[in-house]
């Protein structure tokens, strides 16, 4: 018989508590098998299976069922659930265990463990993270929410369920409404750790339901809990702002958002939101051009804010800033939502063809807002919706657009008009007046607009084509009613702004219109221009410079007006690299700015950067060819950079466009000045002249124009000065006679000639001219003093004294007016040193002044040394000299002063200083010292022995260059007999015997009137030069005129009475000569010899004989008179004498004078006396084989050769040929051509001996004989 269930359990029980687990089993599983449902048996079986390994396993097994049985009954969920909890990292057991914490909260919810229980589903739900058992746990929660009394377990559920929602969103659409009771709950509750989150989704949740209202005071609520939060204040401030500018709704009643925003700002200077709102809480209060920055500030940090982008099209719009609201509407466009806005997009449409066909005259804009428009309209056409607007704006564009069909389409839309259309009505005649305007029909579209001035619009339209009209007091008027129709119209600021400034004389008035209309449109040229000129035309520079920095960045960012007014204030300023900087940004912006490209080289060239200013000024000429300004400046740079000829072209091309335009007058003028001085110092005197000339007619054409121009009558005695200067044959000028104060009674339109009198005089009475009109410039009064000082110098017609006094009074006049300018103290200097004032203490001090103000002064440093030299303290006149030359080595006078104190110690440098002040530049004294040390060191019989002369007066060419810079002496100084004598020497020395008898010819004229000594000597230079031209009955003249005369000049007699063939009267001549006037033995010797050589011809050889013996008495013996003897031993076949002479001759066979002729002499004795002729080619090759460079030796050889040995001729002559290259003597050309003939002979008939006959003939063009063989080889 079994035992009673309940006995088993008790026992079963009992084994339990005492550990006996298997026997506790047994009687359990007896229990069960007699009642399968046995809850306490499943639950000992359970216990028991716990402590039993191999059952451990099965434990849930018989729990679960226990659940079955009684799902009401805890017990067997907690020992389920106590079961699972071991196991806390699996996933199975978080499936097994959400449903059981749910169940359990649900019949057991005043069970202590319920807080565990959900927080256990809490943390369950968050890791399994799968929607099916979120929502079954969402679900069971919200079942217990409903049962639950319990204030603390709602509480839990509430917070447990906040957090499911939180860490899934995705599932809160599914359960709304109870996310939003759940939240809205938990809200409430402070005490939440996660409270801030929950208001946080809560707020978002409202937004997303659009409870706008709900979620302002919400919002509000949160920020009374959270002062420090943002977002509870950028909930608010975006509410706000959606509803005003999107659904059109003003809340600013219901909140005190300026509140709000302020306080959001505080936290986050950074908050968009925060901007934005403050922007339409301005916007409300009708301050749109705030409302408008801070609106830009807000796109500017986070662009994709449709709402701003739709309010900042809506305020650009108001503003007339066209341009910004195209911007801001496609901005708006781009992130619309098109699904819920679809009508604010049909707006935003219609706003960006409005701001495209408004914002600029570009074909594209008004292209791209036709297809709009069209689109727009088929659009209505198919909602069956009214279009006027849309066709309207349509066109609109087409007027704009120039369309050919444009007034048909706009008459069609007025036949189509309904008659309640006033607005409409008006927009067309607005319309047909702005097509009247573009075709500049202005009065027809005045007539026409002012039946609709109904807008701000049409009065600015009509203000605009009575400015074209030039109707100002009109359009002032029209456009102050275009300001009262609407405040924000800012072309019609700006245009009062014009007004005011060119017309109303008011810049005050014109700033602040210019002023306001920047503030509304920051982005118009025309106004920031404006303002920026009116500030510069006020000479605020200041307040320009601010308001032009504020508007651009240091990157070169900002509007293209900007830079150059900031360019052209800072050129103003002397800031001439930041102007440059500025303008090139100007340049980046718009390259194809002619007048930018003009004001950037206008900053180059105050800058002094020319070559960059003419390239600007050329570009800003391609541009806009034609354009007067840059073409003259042009013209201007060429002229201060020395270019002449490209100035005179360029102000030639002004001219021609404008002959009577004054700065082109006065610019050639200045450019004809300039190319006068470049032809004086190139001594090309005519073409200076010509230049001088053409000045002086360009400006009394400028001065016949105004002459109230000082710079003009500078100019004219600058001209008068310049030619007044010129030396006596160049100096003189055209000029009208009304400048001539003593042809008045002519026609003061004609010309007259004046010389350098009347020059000099209307030079000063220019610069007194110049000076009545700007008294107080120094360098009119310097330039007038150097005038008198020039007169006072050159022109003997003048009062020395008067003059000297007024240079003086002049010249102090210019330093007391300008003390600081070194140039002033020189001039008043050099007056000094004149013999007429002759103030040597205060010139000292002039210049020691001049050097202090510039002490890198050559000029300064000269005029001292050469006062110190003058002085005859010559180390210090050095020193200054050499102080000259460090501050400027190409100043010529400090080299001129050197030269001097060389010449004065006989140092042989003098030569090569003169010759280096001469290369500078042409100076009188570097010209006479030059002539003088040339002639000097060539008249020294041993200045031969030395190299220097070698180098000074062969290499260096001394004679040719001497000759140029004395035949400009001569010009300048005609009257100077010094010159005109050396001058003839030299040309002498160079055999232009012709040129040379001139000189001496009018040296001879200018010695009349000064000593006899001179006069004796010019006769004696010009009688030589006339014997050797053949004039010997006017050289004897000439010499029987000399008054006092020497050995030298009664030899010329007797020279030229020989030429003449007057014999004995030469005979008698040489013979006073020798008896009176021969002092030295040598002297005697010569004359000796020249009379025997005489006698030879009309007396006997035993004459000659005797006169020859008694030279080589004399001793030493003259080598002539040995030469002389030897040779008449020859002609006489005195072997005796020949033989004695050339015995005595031998000491001179290597005397580079002599040589050839000793060994000529040996040869030809050795071929009379003889007859051995290779003895005398032996004799002839010695000496050749001595001296292998001496060319007559050669010569003498060739001769011999020529009749005794062809073969070698031919050789021997090239060498003589070649060693005789840089000589021109008779004895070379006959060598010369006897050679060329050989090779004609030798080349039998063939080009080459032709060819040899034309260089003779080209290298001796002189010498018949080469006429001769060329004649020879044509015939042939």
């Amino acid at each position: 018989m079994s035992k009673d269930p309940k006995i088993l359990l008790k026992e079963a029980k009992a084994l339990l508590k005492a550990g006996n687990y298997s026997e506790a089993l047994k009687k359990s599983q007896k229990v069960l098998k007699e009642d399968k449902n046995n809850y306490p048996a499943l639950l000992l079986i359970a216990g028991s299976m716990k402590g039993i390994e191999e059952y451990k396993c099965q434990v849930h097994l018989p729990l679960k069922k226990a659940i079955k049985v009684q799902p009401e009954n805890p017990t067997a969920y907690n020992g389920l659930v106590a079961y699972y909890e071991k196991e806390p990292d699996k996933r199975e057991t978080w499936i097994e265990l959400l449903p059981l914490y749910c169940q359990l909260i649900k019949i057991d919810g005043a069970s202590p463990k319920v807080g565990h229980y959900i927080s256990e589903i809490s943390r369950l739900v968050m890791n399994l993270k799968d929607t099916t058992y979120i929502a079954t746990a969402i679900d069971a929660l919200v079942n217990i929410r409903k049962g639950v009394n319990e204030h603390n377990c709602q509480l839990a559920i509430d917070e447990t369920l906040s957090n499911i929602f939180i860490e899934f969103p995705d599932i809160c659409q599914q359960y709304s409404d109870v996310y939003q009771l759940v939240l809205s709950a938990a809200v409430e509750n402070e005490s939440y750790n996660r409270h801030h989150e929950y208001f946080r989704y809560y707020l978002k949740f409202l937004f997303s339901l659009e409870q706008y209202d709900r979620l302002m005071s919400a919002a509000t609520k949160m920020h009374h809990i959270y002062p420090s939060d943002l977002i509870p204040l950028e909930w608010i401030c975006r509410i706000y702002s959606e509803q005003k500018v999107i659904n059109d709704t003003n809340i600013d009643g219901t909140i005190p958002i300026d509140y709000f925003y302020n306080h959001l700002l505080q936290l986050d200077t950074a908050s968009y939101l925060g901007i934005i709102a403050k922007a339409i809480h301005l916007w409300q209060q009708n301050n749109l051009i705030d409302a408008r920055d801070f609106l830009n500030q807000a796109v500017s940090i986070n662009p994709q804010q449709f709402c701003a982008w739709v309010a900042l099209c809506q305020l650009n719009k108001s503003l007339y800033c066209w341009p910004d609201a195209e911007a801001a509407a496609i901005g708006a466009l781009k992130y619309i939502d098109k699904s819920k806005f679809s009508n604010l997009e049909e707006k935003l449409k219609i706003i960006l063809i409005e701001s495209m066909i408004k914002s600029a005259n570009r074909n594209d804009s008004y292209e791209k807002a036709i297809n709009m428009c069209t689109q727009l309209e088929l659009d209505k056409i198919e909602k069956r919706q009214a279009n006027n607007s849309i066709k309207l704006w349509l066109a609109r564009a087409k007027i704009l657009r120039n369309d050919p069909d444009a007034l048909e389409f706009l008459n069609e839309i007025e036949k189509n008009l309904e008659s309640e259309c006033e607005s409409s009505r008006a927009e067309i005649v607005f319309l047909r007046t702005l097509r009247l305007k573009l075709e500049e029909r202005f009065e027809e579209a005045i007539d026409v607009i002012e039946s609709a001035l109904e807008t701000s619009e049409a009065w600015f339209i009509l203000g605009q084509m009575n400015w074209q009209l030039c109707n100002y007091n009109h359009a002032l008027i029209a456009f102050l009613k275009g300001v009262h129709a609407d405040p924000n119209n800012w072309q019609c600021l700006v245009y009062l702004g014009h007004y005011y400034r060119e017309q109303g004389n008011d810049l005050e008035k014109s700033r602040k219109c210019y002023q306001k209309a920047l503030r509304i449109n920051p982005h118009s040229d025309e106004a920031g221009a404006g303002l920026s000129t009116a500030y510069r035309l006020l000479k605020n520079s200041q307040a320009n410079l601010e308001m032009l920095q504020r508007v651009t960045t240091s990157e070169g960012g900002g509007p293209k007006w900007a830079w150059l007014q900031l360019g052209l204030q800072q050129l103003d300023e002397g800031d001439i690299t930041q102007a440059i900087k500025s303008l090139r940004y100007v340049i980046r912006a718009d390259p194809n700015d002619n007048h930018c490209w003009e004001s950037l080289a206008d900053a180059y060239w105050s800058r002094g950067a020319h070559t960059s200013a003419l390239k600007s000024y050329q570009r800003a000429l391609e541009l806009c060819p034609g354009s007067l300004y840059p073409m003259i400046q042009l013209a201007n740079i060429n002229l201060v950079l020395g270019r002449h000829l490209e100035a005179k072209q360029a102000f030639t091309q002004v001219l021609t466009q404008q002959d009577k335009y004054l700065p082109a007058l006065k610019g050639m003028a200045e450019t004809c000045l300039g190319l006068a001085r470049e032809h004086s110092k190139a001594q090309l005197l005519t073409r200076a002249l010509e230049n001088i000339q053409q000045a002086a007619d360009y400006i009394t054409e400028a001065i016949i124009e105004n002459p109230h121009l000082s710079c003009l009558w500078k100019l004219l005695g600058d001209a008068c000065y310049r030619a007044a200067t010129l030396p006596p044959s160049y100096c003189k000028l055209f000029v009208v006679r009304g400048l001539i104060k003593e042809s008045a009674d002519q026609s003061a339109d004609s010309k007259i000639q004046i010389q350098r009198s009347q020059l000099f005089m209307l030079s000063s009475r220019s610069y007194c001219r110049a000076l009545s009109i700007s008294n107080d410039s120094p360098f009119l009064w310097h330039d007038l003093a150097c005038c008198y000082f020039s007169q006072f110098r050159i022109d003997p017609t003048v009062d020395k004294n008067a003059t000297v006094e007024k240079c003086l009074i002049a010249a102090k006049q210019a330093v007391q007016l300008n003390p600081a300018s070194w140039v002033h103290w020189n001039l008043l200097g050099v007056i000094c040193m004149t013999e007429d004032i002759k103030n040597y203490a205060l010139a000292q001090h002039c210049w020691v002044m001049a050097i202090d103000r510039e002490p890198n002064n050559a000029i300064a440093w000269t005029n001292l040394g050469i006062l110190y030299l003058h002085l005859g303290e010559h180390y210090k006149a050095n020193d200054a000299f050499s102080r000259a030359q460090r501050a400027d080595p190409d100043y010529g006078n400090s080299w001129i002063g050197q030269a001097l104190i060389a010449e004065m110690v006989h140092n042989k440098e003098a030569i090569d200083l003169f010759r280096h002040a001469v290369q500078l530049a042409y100076h009188s004294e570097a010209a006479l010292g030059y002539a003088h040390l040339v002639l000097t060191t060539i008249l020294d019989p041993n200045a031969k022995k030395y190299p220097l002369y070698t180098y000074s007066i062969v290499n260096m060419h001394a004679v040719p260059v001497a000759i140029d810079i004395m035949n400009w002496y001569v010009d300048r100084e005609p009257d100077s007999l010094y010159g005109r004598n050396a001058l003839g020497l030299l040309l002498e020395r160079k055999k232009l015997l012709k040129s040379a008898a001139i000189q001496f010819s009018e040296a001879v004229k200018l010695s009349l009137t000064s000593s006899s000594d001179h006069q004796d000597i010019t006769c004696v230079n010009y009688a030589r030069v006339l014997v050797q031209l053949g004039n010997y009955e006017q050289a004897i003249e000439l010499c029987k005129r000399i008054t006092k005369p020497s050995f030298q000049s009664h030899c010329q007699l007797a020279l030229a009475l020989f030429k003449a063939q007057k014999y004995e009267e030469s005979y008698e001549a040489y013979g006073a000569a020798l008896q009176w006037l021969a002092d030295a033995p040598s002297d005697e010797a010569h004359v000796l010899c020249a009379m025997a050589a005489m006698a030879y011809m009309f007396q006997g050889v035993d004459q000659v004989k005797t006169l020859l013996y008694q030279c080589i008495q004399i001793q030493p013996p003259i080598v002539a008179g040995l030469l002389a003897a030897a040779a008449l031993g020859l002609l006489h076949n005195d072997y005796n004498l020949t033989g004695l002479v050339l015995n005595e001759l031998q000491v001179y066979k290597d005397h580079p004078n002599y040589r050839h002729h000793v060994a000529i002499l040996s040869v030809y004795s050795s071929l009379i006396n003889e007859d051995d002729l290779p003895g005398a080619v032996r004799i002839i090759s010695k000496a050749v084989h001595r001296h292998p460079d001496d060319v007559p030796s050669w010569l003498g050889l060739v001769r011999i050769l020529l009749e005794t040995d062809y073969t070698h001729f031919g050789n021997c002559a090239q060498r003589a040929l070649f060693l005789g290259r840089r000589s021109a003597t008779v004895a070379v050309a006959q060598v010369a051509c006897i050679s060329s003939l050989g090779q004609l002979v030798d080349s039998h008939g063939n080009h080459d001996g032709l060819r040899s006959i034309q260089k003779t003939l080209h290298s001796f063009p002189g010498h018949v004989g080469s006429w001769a063989n060329l004649i020879v080889a044509l015939s042939s």
